[in-house]
């Protein structure tokens, strides 16, 4: 190391040394005492000597730092702030923490650690994230009655404090955990709410909006108004379409990005910075497109087949489903039930043999899994019972891993059923019982 190199180090350990005294309000006497003597203390802050570590150990400790946070390349920032405002700087750091944590699945860790938190005495501000965090923890961990309330008084706080943006989220998880409680009216209410202040809020965000138009439209097929579903599908099928191009969606991330920054919405808006150069959603944009195609051919199968069997046609020819291979594999899924329900097994093999290929890259989906399921129906339809339940327990599996329960259920009791037709009780009472313990799962997330 040169003597430049190590004056600058000394300089720099000198200068936050000083500058952290002075914040503490100390001079270098009481600083000093017991251990050193003043000049010891001048000297290190002029730079003109190094203290030893275990010394900077110590006056670290009497200033209220760690000892690394005046060594040089440590962010001085802190040093500067009072100790309510690095109070309030490791509250804010325990929050993006958690919510790396329950993004990673990590969700217990971050309820402990909200938890703790919930023992300070917090802003308002801070308590209104608290609450939003620790719901959207216990809706990942089906602690769904916790999780009700304290997104209730979430949105209450954000309410009183005139926060659209946090309301927006509050409102969104709040429709997702009614739903999962099997109350999807009051779901549907929720997320009506959030659609409207979504359309009142600046700046537009157009994924949160496709994501609320689909979850609307699977309120809309549990509560059997199939045109209404069908409508908040293609509402967010349009949306996606016009995401589809990557240069489109950067130009689409920095404008949101540059509405959070003028409305002072500074977290919101670094989101969207790095999402706008990283291309972040370019991937999951995907997903939830394809998602949003099975649900859509879901509700139009359940109606009249031949406006289902033209929608499924006119989907095939539209550049955003050809140019997507997931969305692409999920309408041709729903074209080879449309064959399979119409006794034409050849082409319904053809079609679902299609979709499984284009979808099996993606690794576990919904639509993979539909994919094996169908292909399970349509042997067994052709008395090819062997390969008939290789596809059925591999496409239960996935859902299995998935964690949908209700999917899980349906699926299960209908296979229970063709086993038993066929003559195979045993295994029959196999799948029954994977149907019953499916249910009682999904009440029992349903009644915590």
């Amino acid at each position: 190391m040169s003597d430049q190199s190590y004056s600058q180090i000394g300089q720099s350990i000198g200068s936050k040394l000083r500058a952290a005294r002075i914040a503490k309000k100390l001079t270098q006497s009481q600083l000093a005492s017991p251990d050193f003597s003043v000049s010891y203390i001048s000297a290190i802050e002029r730079g003109q000597i190094h203290p030893s570590l275990r010394a900077l150990e110590v006056l670290a400790g009497r200033l209220g730092f760690s000892s690394a946070q005046f060594l040089p390349g440590h962010d001085d920032h802190s040093i500067f702030l009072s100790p309510m405002a690095r109070d309030e700087e490791e509250v804010e750091l325990a929050f993006s923490e958690a919510q790396i944590l329950i993004r990673q699945s990590a969700v217990l860790q971050a309820i402990a650690q909200l938890e703790k938190l919930a023992a300070k005495n917090l802003k308002r501000q801070h308590q209104m994230q608290l609450r939003y965090l620790l719901g959207w923890a216990y809706l990942q961990t089906a602690r769904l009655q916790e999780c009700e309330h304290t997104l209730s008084e979430a949105e209450r706080l954000a309410e009183n404090l005139n926060d659209p943006y946090t309301s927006l989220q509050v409102l969104n998880l709040l429709g997702i955990a009614y739903a999962t409680m099997d109350n999807h009216t009051q779901a549907m209410l929720s997320h009506e709410s959030c659609l409207k202040l979504l359309e009142s809020t600046q700046p537009k965000d157009p994924f949160f909006i496709a994501q609320v138009y689909t979850h609307m439209g699977q309120h809309h097929t549990h509560l059997n108004n199939l045109e209404q579903a069908i409508e908040m599908f293609q509402n967010a099928i349009s949306i996606s379409e016009e995401l589809a191009a990557p240069h489109q969606l950067q130009s689409t991330y920095w404008t949101i990005c540059q509405g959070y920054a003028s409305a002072k919405e500074h977290r919101l808006a670094t989101l969207y910075s790095h999402k706008c150069l990283h291309l972040h959603s370019q991937q999951s944009r995907i997903p939830l497109r394809s998602e949003i195609y099975h649900y859509l051919g879901r509700a139009m199968l359940k109606g009249d087949q031949e406006k289902a069997r033209a929608y499924l046609d006119e989907a095939l020819q539209q550049p955003g489903v050809l140019q997507d291979q997931l969305a692409l594999a999920s309408v041709t899924i729903h074209l080879a039930a449309w064959f399979l329900a119409s006794k034409a097994l050849e082409e319904a093999e053809v079609h679902a043999q299609k979709a499984h290929e284009m979808a099996t890259p993606s690794g576990d989906t919904i639509i993979v899994a539909d994919a094996l399921l169908l292909l399970g129906h349509i042997r067994y339809a052709q008395k090819l019972y062997t390969e008939g339940d290789a596809h059925f327990v591999a496409g239960l599996e996935m859902l299995k891993r998935l964690g949908m329960h209700e999917e899980l259920a349906d699926q299960s009791a209908r296979y229970a059923h063709l086993l038993e037709e066929r003559g195979e009780p045993l295994k029959a009472l196999i799948y029954m019982r994977l149907a019953f313990e499916s249910s009682q799962k999904l009440n029992q997330y349903r009644q915590e």
